[in-house]
Parts: structure tokens; C-alpha cells; sequence
């Protein structure tokens, strides 16, 4: 059903709890990347061409605790995040057999509450994250035999709500380069029916600087990112799916450049998450996923308590 109807779902944006202590605190100049809230797994099979498909969604994320990049944990901490994202997908005909299509994914931020690391307050701004622009590619689409792989480019332009004055922003105001590929294979059972797949993606994330002011600038080292998904398939019909996921995060490592040298701020993009998945789709053209995970690792960043992200998708 799923290959007949759905649509491309690459790339979920999320900007994470991430604390920062922000260049106007003079503790240091952290600020936190974007990380991604993960593709999902009907973003495994590969989509029928000259379709639409429309999605709103949203993810929430709460924090109690920050770690520092050599392990300490600050305690006190509120870091709570509410991300809704709207995004637009279009597919084409195929280039040799394999489909391809592009899409914008718009993520807007709102910060809730008060926002504290330590039991010091930080000044936050909600506001519009960079956009992203993509274009997707199967190089590799055996439905037969629950196989593919999908190549990605995403491209953020630095257009999104950002203050440097600002501890926490929803923009990181820089350009974002992210190269995704995925692989999708089923471990055992039918391929239209019901069985166990395997899921692996693979981002890799290449920063601009974040200007501050004249003279001072944000350097921010390159991050990767690998997320794994096991959804057993249990209803061949609606393509209802349970299962487990898997995150990790590292590199990202933010510098501050200024007339004096290079110095670390100590924020990273570090962390390992685990959790729980299921989605189906509702009607023939209307389908549902949501994640509910937490954060087992972090280093120079919040340690999530909660991430919670659920996703609506129409197929036109």
C-alpha cells in the first residue's frame, strides 16, 4: 500500500533542547545546532512520482539536566522546547528508473517557560528556524524486496529569528550543508506483508560561521549523525507499524573567533537517544507516525528527559 501512496519523508528538522550560555552572558559563547529529529521509517520506501504530499507536525522537548563537554552535569536546568514544522513535498517523473523529487521544510521554535541551566536564568527568543531547501534521489528501489537507497542534500541559508545578544535562539544564523543517505531492508518476512525491517541513516552536517559582531565570529566544526529504526509491520493493510529507534550525534564543536585567537566554548553536538516508534496510515491517503525517546548521553548540550515528536501527512 505504502509504495503505491506515500510520500517522501527525508528529513524531519528539530531544533533540540539545547542550552547555551550566550556571548552577552560573557560565561562563554555556546549556542547549539540544529539537530534533526530523524526521518521516520515510511520515509524508507520509495514514493510513487508526480505526487504531493503536505505534513504538519510538531515536536516537543524537555530538559532537567546540562552536561558539559568533559561530562559535568549542571542540575537545576529547565530547557523545554515546542517545534511545529510545515512541509511540502513534490516527486517527479523518474532519471533511469530512479525517483527523485525536492521539498521545503519550514520549523518554527517556541521556547516555554523559563529557561534556566544551573539555576541561572538564559534569555531566549522563539522565532522561525533556517528553512530547509532538499532534493532526494533512489539510486537503489527493489520493492520487491523491501530494499532501497535514498541519497539527500539539504541546504539552510541563514534566514532564520537570531539575536546575539540572545542566550538561546531559534536560529543558529549561519549556512547549513547536510548530506543523508538511507538504507532500508527487511530482516524477515514479506516484503508487502508482515515482517521486521531494518532502517540506517546516515547525516553529515557542514557549517558557515555565525557572525556575532564585527570582528567575532561562531565557528562550528562539522556533526554527524546515525539514526537506526526496527518497525515490525503487523498490519500489511494500513502499514501499521511498532518498533524501536536509535540516535547518536557527535562532532559539532563550537568556537568563538575573535581579534584575541580561537577559544572553545564547550558546546557540542553529543548525544545518544532511545525509544519507541509506531505509525499507519488512517486512510489511503492520509497516514500518521509519532516517536516518543530520551536522551541516555549528552555532552555539551541539555540531556532530554522527553523527546516527543508526532507527524500528520496527506498524499494529493
Amino acid at each position: 500500500m505504502f509504495e503505491n501512496l506515500a510520500g517522501k519523508i527525508t528529513k524531519s528538522v528539530g531544533v533540540a533542547a539545547g542550552a547555551a550560555f550566550g556571548v552577552a552572558l560573557a560565561v562563554s559563547s555556546m549556542t547549539q545546532p540544529a539537530r534533526a529529529g530523524g526521518p521516520l521509517p515510511y520515509d524508507g520506501p520509495a514514493p510513487p512520482p508526480n505526487v504531493s504530499v503536505a505534513f504538519l507536525y510538531n515536536q516537543f522537548a524537555s530538559a532537567s539536566s546540562f552536561y558539559t563537554a568533559n561530562g559535568t552535569k549542571l542540575g537545576n536546568t529547565h530547557i523545554q522546547t515546542d517545534v511545529p514544522v510545515l512541509r511540502f513535498v513534490h516527486t517527479f517523473s523518474p532519471i533511469d528508473g530512479m525517483p527523485w523529487g525536492v521539498q521545503v521544510i519550514a520549523p518554527y521554535v517556541s521556547f516555554l517557560g523559563n529557561q534556566q541551566v544551573d539555576g541561572g536564568s538564559l534569555s531566549h527568543q522563539s522565532g522561525f528556524a533556517e528553512p530547509q531547501l532538499s532534493a532526494f534521489l533512489y539510486p537503489v528501489n527493489h520493492p520487491s524486496q523491501d530494499e532501497t537507497v535514498v541519497l539527500a542534500y539539504f541546504l539552510s541559508p541563514p534566514s532564520g529569528s537570531y539575536n546575539p545578544s540572545i542566550a538561546l535562539n531559534a536560529s543558529t544564523n549561519n549556512w547549513v550543508n547536510n548530506f543523508e543517505i538511507g538504507y532500508m531492508h527487511k530482516v524477515f518476512g514479506q516484503a508487502k506483508g508482515k515482517r521486521l525491517d531494518l532502517e540506517v541513516w546516515a547525516d553529515g552536517y557542514f557549517y558557515g560561521n555565525t557572525n556575532v559582531q564585527t570582528g567575532v565570529h561562531l565557528k562550528t566544526d562539522p556533526a554527524a549523525q546515525f539514526i537506526v529504526y526496527a518497525p515490525y509491520y503487523f498490519h500489511p493493510q494500513t502499514d501499521a507499524y511498532v518498533g524501536l529507534s536509535f540516535e547518536k550525534t557527535f562532532g559539532g564543536k563550537i568556537s568563538e573567533v575573535n581579534p584575541l585567537g580561537t577559544f572553545d566554548t564547550g558546546s557540542r553536538n553529543n548525544f545518544t537517544r532511545i525509544g519507541v516508534i509506531a505509525g499507519s496510515f488512517l486512510s489511503p491517503t492520509i497516514f500518521a507516525q509519532a516517536q516518543l525517546a530520551t536522551d541516555v548521553q549528552a555532552r555539551g548540550g541539555a540531556k532530554n528527559d522527553i523527546f516527543f515528536q508526532v507527524q500528520v501527512g496527506k498524499v494529493f
